[in-house]
């Protein structure tokens, strides 16, 4: 999976690296595809979006549920 984290300092991608892992590992069970991408962008108050490169709208559910949360 490629991860872009879009911040002004390195350490959101570090916060973030075990739930990253765990995203980067799943899989779609209809088409058997893994995440492609994501792209972060961080925010001031600490709550970030990302936007998800997925082979559909479930499979990217489900690795926003593991990585969403306040960093």
């Amino acid at each position: 999976m490629q991860v872009d984290v879009r911040d002004r300092g390195p350490e959101l991608r570090e916060r973030l690296r075990d739930r990253l892992d765990r995203a980067a590992q799943l899989r779609c069970d209809e088409h058997g595809e893994a995440v492609v991408a994501v792209t972060i962008h961080a925010r001031e108050n600490g709550w970030f979006d990302a936007t998800w490169t997925t082979c559909c709208l479930e499979l990217e559910r489900l690795a926003v549920s593991i990585v969403r949360d306040r960093c």
